[in-house]
């Protein structure tokens, strides 16, 4: 501590100001691209919410992991990864009719699951795209056709504008009834949808009957051409689109290499010919879906079947058995591999899957291996037949392998899409079933992961950071330059996800020739729009440890639109401390992404040498009147961060501080023990600050707009009036916090009212009535009365934080951000160190979060022994004490966690 210049608060300001002004939203920002980047199309970073702080299992490298479930606004039963790189989703929102696709959903994962991370987009009326079909359009646009009827009609379309910000209207209406129906874009650019059905009638049951009631009309295609569709009448197909084995069900389609379309309906395959008016060739694939005792046997045929495009002209098909979502019969564990490549597909059944499965979902990875999640060993149940763990194919094997399980059924009506940061995003599931998921969970692949000194941890990535363009033409040689210069194994491309009912119509993956010379690419696109149909990709380089970068989206054909907006990548791993504020932040081995601010609330810069850890160098203040941080982004560490919400959710562990400094240091052979029986379960997201009464009064801060919050009960809480930087706790319907305008004001449970006093920064409040505040001149300021009285005495010495035990025991963060305890009169004395926030209980308990790791660290004991215990599992970035047997801990994820 050391003492400073008085400058007392200022005079009474009577009205409360400023804290209903407007929300001021903090998005992860654009950081600068590296200096030395040499190709006219910079490549911009974002932080990656989603890989940062993730508490990683040792098993990691060779199971993966899984996130906890987040909340999702509406079950996604289609995904659309978009151009911008953002995620949309339609199916049926809450509160709305079960079938209801007509509100879309657009996620932006650069801002993580916060909430303002989706935007809620109102469909048209008079289309219902529940369980529609969907193409990309060369504008970038996303097409969505068919679906559900409304007021009569399952023939009317939607568009999703490039900028995935409103949903458009398209006048032509198709001819069919395409319920159940699969569209794709042609090698000429143009989409074509093929099978459906008028919806819920006819089908296997009674082929010819549905045929001869015309319920089955989409046995033709058509072709969507200068804004119109045009039906190809010589397409017309019963074997391919047709009611036997329901065939007509989301047939799996993809354009093959020779510029016709190839598909599989059930029991056949198929070529469609799109010229003219088209035609269609079938032929046997495997035996239509029956009744089978053991999984290996039975058929992996029927709408229940996940398929996907791994390689040029190489698809497998796996699982399935079922005619529709209500068969109850065994699900297959068979897999498949196509190869269409030539003038006939050849087949090959491939290794088994571990479990039969129903309505799973198959991803094709940068690498060239497939995962498939998800699904139910028997038709669409759940209970005991559902199956949560992953399962990997290796096409260089043929072999599959067992990863990591999920926590939530996804079956019929889910969906799973690979994001940019290379992980998959999984969503969805029921209307009908045995579910209704609004929810989401994410997959992290083995290849995101190493082991270190025994440990696992974020595996060092490539890193593309310019592009001679991002609007390629076909047979085209362009260039890519990388972050280093470390030899690149693969340059693949992979279409953008298309998924709904276990099919992405999408995804394909595309590999590239190419040549390195030391950090530049150069690379061949590929040759024709058989091998890569115009459209988007990601394009995506993987090094020789099977490590991919981030992908880049990139527009493929002479007729498709850039993506709107810089290309960017998002880059995870986790935050290091390198500075204080107003210190300096040096980076070994640069350039590398360096932010400033505190409490989830950043700017970014990426840095080469050193920066200034300073408003100044980073060109803004992200947290006004805070002290602030620089944190350099690194490999992530086994056992950082939070993973999830949900009971019995666990802070990872982090190591506690060194500990320099006369009294000691916090470690774990520390005399006060804790319980170990206790665990952290999460009640709330998205906070920057976090209070808590000796009466359990609870009160916390938005981190997205500062909006105040007060916990009820049951993990749900109540808004209160205002908007505030720092929240403090006496009691029920006594809290004290710090306005916009840095004022103090105090809530009797209907009002804030103000109390004489400016510039402030930080507030603790005990339950006796004490208040104390530190202002911006770092100074402290104790008020002895919970009241509205402007009775104000200095405190000497000067500190970042304080927060009284009681109006006779002061315990600061200090200028040096060490611990330090005050009787309010006379100086401060030393108890701890390396700490980035604190909190204490009116009964003697003391806690601190070690600013190195996040790490909680209790000191039970209205003294200065330096008798420190390490809680378990631990790491966050604010604390709250109740009493000395609990904690309340934001994690590194912004949510709310209780001891």
């Amino acid at each position: 501590m050391r003492s400073s210049s008085t400058i007392a608060p200022s005079q009474a300001r009577s009205k409360l100001r400023h804290w209903l002004a407007a929300a001021t939203f903090f998005t992860p920002a654009a950081l600068q691209p590296v200096a030395a980047a040499q190709l006219p199309v910079v490549v911009a970073t974002t932080a990656d919410p989603l890989l940062d702080g993730l508490a990683i299992p040792d098993d990691a490298p060779t199971r993966g992991m899984w996130s906890a479930s987040k909340p999702w606004p509406i079950i996604s039963v289609t995904t659309v990864m978009l151009p911008t790189g953002k995620i949309a989703t339609f199916g049926s929102p809450q509160g709305n009719g079960v079938q209801d696709g007509r509100t879309f959903a657009v996620w932006d994962p650069a801002k993580g699951f916060s909430a303002d991370s989706q935007a809620i987009l109102p469909g048209i009326a008079g289309v219902n795209s529940f369980c529609g079909a969907q193409a990309f359009r060369p504008d970038g646009s996303v097409l969505v056709s068919g679906g559900i009827f409304d007021n009569g009609s399952d023939k009317g379309s939607v568009l999703i504008n490039p900028a995935a910000n409103a949903i458009g209207t398209v006048s032509a209406k198709l001819a069919n009834d395409r319920y159940y129906s699969t569209m794709v874009t042609k090698a000429d650019g143009n989409p074509i949808i093929v099978g459906g059905s008028y919806p819920y009638q006819g089908g296997h049951a009674d082929p010819q009957g549905s045929i001869d009631k015309g319920l089955m009309t989409g046995m033709t295609p058509e072709v969507f051409e200068n804004g119109a569709w045009r039906s190809l009448f010589g397409a017309k197909s019963r074997d391919a689109f047709g009611p036997d084995n329901n065939r007509f069900w989301y047939p799996r389609a993809w354009v093959a290499p020779n510029g016709k379309i190839f598909g599989v309906s059930s029991d056949k395959m198929w070529y469609l010919d799109p010229a003219n008016s088209g035609s269609v060739t079938a032929m046997p694939f495997r035996d239509p879906q029956r009744d089978a005792t053991v999984a290996a046997q039975a058929p992996n045929t029927g709408p229940n079947s996940t398929a996907v495009m791994y390689d040029i002209g190489k698809i497998i098909q796996v699982g399935g058995n079922s005619f529709d979502n209500g068969s109850q019969m065994l699900a297959s564990s068979r897999a498949t591999t196509i190869d269409i490549n030539g003038a006939t597909p050849i087949l090959a059944d491939t290794a088994t899957m571990t479990y039969g499965r129903s309505w799973a979902n198959a991803t094709v990875l940068p690498t060239g291996k497939v995962v498939v999640m998800g699904g139910s060993l028997f038709g669409d149940q759940a209970d005991n037949n559902k199956v949560l763990a992953t399962e990997t194919w290796d096409p260089a094997t043929g072999r599959w392998t067992v990863g990591a399980s999920n926590a939530i059924y996804r079956g019929y009506h889910s969906s799973a899409s690979l994001m940019q940061n290379g992980a998959i995003l999984t969503s969805g599931g029921g209307i009908p079933g045995p579910v209704n998921n609004f929810n989401a969970e994410i997959y992290y692949p083995p290849y995101l992961f190493t082991t270190v000194n025994g440990k696992a941890a974020l595996a060092p990535r490539p890193q593309i950071v310019s592009l001679s363009a991002n609007k390629l033409s076909h047979a085209q040689s362009m260039r890519v330059e990388l972050a280093g210069a470390d030899g690149v194994a693969q340059v693949v491309l992979l279409g953008l996800a298309q998924v709904t009912h276990s099919f992405d119509s999408g995804q394909r993956r595309i590999p590239v020739t190419f040549t390195q010379a030391g950090t530049l690419l150069t690379v061949q696109t590929p040759a024709t729009t058989g091998i890569a149909p115009p459209g988007y990709y990601q394009l995506v380089a993987i090094d020789a440890k099977g490590v991919p970068s981030a992908g880049v989206i990139v527009a493929l054909g002479a007729n498709v639109a850039a993506p709107v907006g810089q290309p960017s990548i998002p880059v995870g791993g986790n935050w290091v401390n390198c500075a204080t504020e107003n210190g300096t932040c040096t980076v070994a081995n640069g350039p590398k992404t360096v932010r400033y601010g505190v409490n989830g609330q950043y700017v970014t810069k990426q840095v080469t040498g050193s920066i200034a850890c300073s408003n100044a160098a980073f060109g803004n203040d992200p947290v006004y009147g805070a002290t602030k941080y620089c944190d350099v982004l690194a490999a992530s560490t086994g056992g950082s961060g939070m993973s999830g919400g949900g009971s019995g959710s666990t802070p990872g562990q982090g190591a506690g501080g060194s500990g320099t400094g006369t009294g000691g240091s916090m470690s774990a052979n520390s005399p006060v023990s804790t319980p170990s029986t206790s665990t952290w379960n999460s009640f709330g997201i998205a906070a920057s600050k976090i209070a808590t009464g000796a009466d359990g009064t609870t009160v916390t801060i938005n981190k997205d707009n500062n909006t105040v919050w007060l916990y009820v009960a049951d993990n749900n809480w109540r808004q209160l009036p205002g908007q505030m930087r720092d929240v403090a706790v006496v009691g029920a319907n006594r809290i004290y916090g710090i306005g916009l305008d840095a004022v103090v004001y105090r809530f009797d449970g209907t009002q804030w009212s103000a109390v004489p006093s400016a510039n402030n920064v930080s507030i603790g409040a005990a339950s006796d009535g004490t208040i104390v505040v530190v202002n911006q001149n770092k100074e402290v300021w104790l008020k002895p009365t919970d009241d509205l009285q402007g009775n104000w005495r200095r405190v000497p010495g000067s500190a970042q934080k304080v927060v009284p035990m009681n109006g006779k025991s002061l315990w600061a963060v200090g200028l040096d951000n060490n611990v330090y305890r005050s009787d309010g009169t006379n100086g401060w004395v030393y108890v701890g160190n390396t700490i980035s926030d604190i909190a204490a209980s009116s009964d003697g308990s003391v806690l601190v979060i070690n600013r190195n790791t996040g790490a909680v660290w209790r000191k039970v004991g209205d003294n200065t022994t330096e008798a420190w215990s390490m809680i378990p599992n631990s790491n966050g970035v604010a604390i709250a004490a109740p009493n000395a047997q609990r904690a309340i801990l934001i994690g590194r994820d912004a949510n709310i966690y209780r001891w």
